[in-house]
């Protein structure tokens, strides 16, 4: 048996297609630190050879308005072509948690889950699998309207798990 829960709501910064070069990260993080601004998570969206990045940013809501300044304010060093963040596109994103024991072994589970998901017209922003022995943690982050809207996502992952 599966346990599910919404862990979190947090606001997201989205910085697009950024330099996908060495100290790109290391700039962002410290441009935050130095302003004591801690990051809830850092998702960078990439691939080997591709010269340009996506980089998904949580922090707290009081934290919101500087970050996003500070951001800002390094996006032309980092050449990001965009600076999204709540009040646009990326608002209301919740962390859904799937843990289980033998999760990672099922050969198609991903695509059931995300399958459940475009059922509702529900974008998985990202989709983080994790394991330790046999347990399993899948963290799927998705925008809060759309549990809200259809909270049976919520059953049918309970019948796919």
């Amino acid at each position: 048996m599966a346990e599910i829960k919404i862990e979190r709501a947090s606001p997201f910064i989205l910085l697009s297609s950024v330099l996908n070069k060495p100290g790109v990260g290391a700039k962002i993080c410290e441009t935050l630190a130095s302003k004591n601004i801690n990051m809830e998570s850092f998702i960078t969206i990439s691939a080997p050879g591709k010269d340009r990045a996506d980089i998904l940013i949580g922090v707290a809501e009081e934290d919101l308005p500087e970050a996003t300044h500070f951001l800002s304010q390094i996006a032309k060093d980092v050449e990001a072509k965009g600076l999204l963040f709540p009040g646009l596109y990326v608002e209301e994103l919740v962390t859904l948690v799937i843990r289980g024991i033998g999760l990672q072994k099922r050969t198609g589970i991903a695509a059931e889950l995300l399958s459940i998901f475009s059922k509702y017209n529900a974008n998985a922003w990202a989709f983080i699998a994790t394991s330790i022995e046999e347990k399993a943690e899948i963290n799927v982050l998705l925008e809060r309207k759309h549990l809200d809207e259809h909270p049976e996502i919520i059953e049918e992952i309970k019948k796919a798990v």
